[in-house]
Formats: structure tokens, sequence, C-alpha cells
């Protein structure tokens, strides 16, 4: 699998490369899940969620693995294990030249809605699907900040969850 090499002013850095803390995997927390491919890409939204989240999710966990394919099954152990309040999974799949994006886009996304429904926790889909790396870029850096997005929508899920229960 090749590993990205991007290097953009237009992104946040990547959580390990700043002053923000990366938190352990624990119990009740919120836990991003994060594929290495694309690093730069999901580093800069996983950045910008933890930013976006301190003030009111206190307990941020943060794992990196290989690949979007592998987002549900690590997932699913995280929940078994650690039994989160929620989980942010970050990937990143860019098109080629052949039908392998829709095929895994769609492989990815219908597991982790699966995950959410079977755990009864927000899953917080993460996964950009663009047609080009300088769509990834201006998503997950400043221009679009889909990690904004996804705090937002992380703690809408949070208050709703809360209430329900």
């Amino acid at each position: 699998m090749k590993k990205s090499e991007i290097h953009s002013d237009d992104l946040y850095p990547h959580p390990s490369n700043s002053d923000l803390d990366v938190f352990d995997l624990k119990e009740n927390s919120t836990i991003i899940v994060s594929t290495s491919y694309h690093k730069e890409i999901t580093g800069s939204m996983a950045f910008s969620f933890i930013k976006n989240s301190l003030e009111t999710l206190k307990d941020i966990g943060f794992i990196e693995i290989p690949g979007a394919f592998e987002l549900p099954l690590t997932i699913k152990l995280i929940i078994e294990k650690y039994k989160p309040k929620q989980v942010l999974a970050l990937g990143c799949i860019i098109k080629g030249d052949t039908k392998h994006d829709e095929y895994l886009a769609s492989t990815v996304i219908n597991g982790l809605r699966n995950l959410s429904l079977e755990y009864k926790i927000p899953i917080i889909n993460g996964v950009l699907t663009t047609d080009n790396l300088q769509q990834a870029i201006d998503r997950a850096g400043k221009k679009y900040d889909k990690g904004r997005n996804f705090a937002n929508a992380s703690l809408a899920m949070h208050d709703i969850v809360r209430k329900i229960k």
C-alpha cells in the first residue's frame, strides 16, 4: 500500500506533530480511528476535530490503522473492548482509474452504519470520497474544515443520545 506524502499549508498538522495531546484509548471516551493512508488528509481532520471538541469532550482517544477497509473491523473491536460513547471514523478515498473507490467507499460506509445500529452508538462518518487530491485537501483542510463539521456533528449526537437515554 503506497503511503501518501502531501505537503500543503492548507492542511492542519497531524495530531502527533502538534501541541494537542493525543489521548490514550479508554472507556467512556470518544475514539478517533484514523487511516494512515493519506495520513496528511486524515490527520488534518483529526487535528481540527480535537481542537474543536476539547472544551466539551474531555476524553478523546486516537488510533491509526492502515486504510479505510480496516475501519469497520477496528471500530468493532474498539467498541467491544472500550465501550466508547462515540467513534469518529476518518479515511480518504480518492477516485482512480477504476471503480475500486466506489466499491471501497460503499463497503466501508455500510460497515460503519451497521456497527452504529448494532451497538447503538454514534459513529461519525469522516470518510472523504473525492475525485482528486485537491478536493481532499480542500475538504480536510482550512478551506472547508470537515474536522470542525465532524466535531459539531459529534457534539450534537452526544447531546441527542444523552437526552434519549
